[in-house]
């Protein structure tokens, strides 16, 4: 008998309502929001509400850089070099090529605007993702893909902030589908895994990761009895293809080397980001918290109908998620789509959705009055929502305006009428924008940008943190001939004090040079 949709003492202990009662108001709330109605409802509510998670002003953060690096690749080829964030010559940075080349098609077309239409897509292709995950073979209840949706919606909100994350947390509700696929239709499924894996080595640095957890998950799914589904078995032959799919981008074998880094350790404590993340992003942290008690519970009530192989993909993002916070877009996206499966074996198994009078309905007859309510308010919501985040990103100018007043816009302008020699000192925000200002220009020496692309100039920042009398010789030994930092860095102050002088001054941003240029 199939395990995983057995009705055992199990579940008749956690289930909550009795679906043979009909005069229970619970168990007819369950009836009536099993339709195509309630559906149509749980995905416009994940799609909305991951557009509004995805919409955001691109003032700071990677995307400049990303719009730096598109632009070099698109006038110099693959094979290009740059100079900023890197030592002088040094090879582009080809992790996330494709998506470095849309993002600066895009930004040429369509501006800034055209960055923040690109975010809220790709929020609501993550939404959309989500859902059919969650929905997949009809694992999912509607009511409950909404409830636990919106969770992780919420809980994505703050951390779709920037491509890299969004690109994450698409790849992995992809990843749920093509791991189903894989085992569901064979030789088709087989391909769109591979096709995945070729896609993520080339818009993520995290591939290698992905790969051992496909591969762990193939090992797994062999393990399981027969019983234990109607699902088939995954191809021994995906494991070499999988891996030698992790190769084909211009990286080659380069597409391993940054495995210590995505896996959080660069030298810093792996549980770092995890304890620091409830201080940066506290509703994130709470929420992520809150999904993760879910996916846990969600466990504890299915039991034994989990599929061993499924939980593996659950448990192992639990852990990236603890040892490297820029996975948390992934774990949420699994957290949500793996609770949905869970809770709805304990709540409304498939075969009573199937024989169900408003499952058989197939519309909303079976859904009178008040119960309308349970499709109507996930959309009124999820709009709000969506409406909400509009108006957060075009108030007070825009986006080029909000730009102006928390990125070096105007002091770029100044400093491409007033070329300076040497490199540059700046932080990791006004670098990322000053590199998608000057692709071509200066090297770029960054204070506080944690990206692994500036090699011994990186190292030799982390020393800055340290204000004393030795920065200046250190300064000096990089050939920094100007320093572009906000006004409220405690650097310019620094350097302020160690007789550098202004040579350009406004709202956000102090320009400084030594005394002796």
């Amino acid at each position: 008998m199939n395990r995983d949709l057995t009705h055992s003492s199990l579940w008749q202990r956690h289930l909550p309502v009795d679906l043979n009662a009909s005069a229970s108001g619970a168990g007819k709330l369950l009836q009536a929001t099993a339709t195509h109605l309630c559906w149509v409802a749980a995905a416009l509510a994940l799609v909305l509400g991951g557009a509004a998670a995805g919409l955001h002003a691109p003032r700071a953060g990677a995307w400049y850089w990303h719009l730096a690096n598109g632009e070099l690749i698109h006038f110099r080829g693959l094979s290009g070099t740059a100079s900023y964030m890197a030592t002088s010559g040094a090879a582009l940075d080809l992790r996330s090529w494709i998506a470095d080349l849309g993002i600066y098609y895009v930004y040429l077309k369509l501006g800034l605007g055209g960055l923040q239409l690109l975010g809220a897509l790709g929020g609501g292709a993550v939404g959309v993702v989500l859902f059919l995950a969650a929905r997949s073979r009809g694992k999912a209840h509607p009511l409950v893909l909404v409830l636990v949706g919106a969770v992780g919606i919420l809980a994505l909100a703050p951390s779709l902030t920037d491509l890299s994350s969004e690109l994450l947390a698409l790849l992995a509700g992809l990843l749920l589908l093509a791991l189903a696929a894989s085992r569901d239709r064979g030789r088709w499924g087989a391909a769109g895994l591979v096709l995945l894996v070729v896609v993520w080595t080339n818009t993520q640095a995290d591939a290698a990761v992905a790969v051992l957890v496909i591969w762990a998950w193939i090992a797994i799914a062999h393990w399981e009895t027969p019983s234990s589904g109607r699902l088939g078995q995954p191809s021994w032959w995906l494991l070499p293809l999988t891996g030698a799919a992790l190769f084909l981008s211009p990286r080659g074998l380069g597409a391993i080397t940054e495995l210590p880094l995505s896996l959080g350790m660069s030298g810093e404590h792996p549980l770092l980001a995890a304890w620091s993340s409830i201080d940066f992003h506290p509703w994130s942290a709470r929420l992520s918290e809150l999904a993760g008690i879910i996916l846990l519970g969600a466990y504890w009530l299915a039991g034994h109908r989990l599929r061993r192989a499924d939980a593996f993909l659950g448990l192992i993002t639990v852990s990236l998620a603890l040892l490297w916070a820029d996975y948390l877009p992934w774990f949420l996206v699994v957290a949500s789509a793996q609770s949905c499966w869970y809770l709805s074996r304990v709540w409304w198994p498939q075969e009573a959705v199937e024989k169900s009078p408003a499952a058989a309905t197939g519309g909303a007859r079976a859904i009178a009055g008040w119960r309308l309510l349970a499709p109507i308010i996930p959309i009124v919501v999820a709009g709000a929502l969506l409406g909400g985040t509009v108006l957060g990103v075009t108030r007070d100018g825009g986006a080029s305006q909000q730009t102006k007043t928390q990125l070096p816009v105007q002091a770029a302008d100044w400093l491409s009428s007033h070329p300076v020699a040497g490199t540059w000192l700046t932080t990791g925000s006004f670098g990322d924008y000053l590199s998608a200002r000057f692709p071509d220009g200066r090297h770029l020496l960054c204070i506080d940008d944690p990206l692994p692309l500036a090699g011994a100039g990186l190292e030799e920042c982390e020393n800055l943190v340290v204000l004393n009398s030795g920065v200046p010789a250190m300064l000096r030994s990089s050939k920094v001939e100007l320093a572009v930092l906000p006004r409220a860095a405690p650097e310019a102050a620094f350097l302020l004090a160690q007789g550098w002088r202004i040579r350009y001054l406004d709202s956000t941003t102090f320009v400084l040079e030594p005394r002796n240029f």
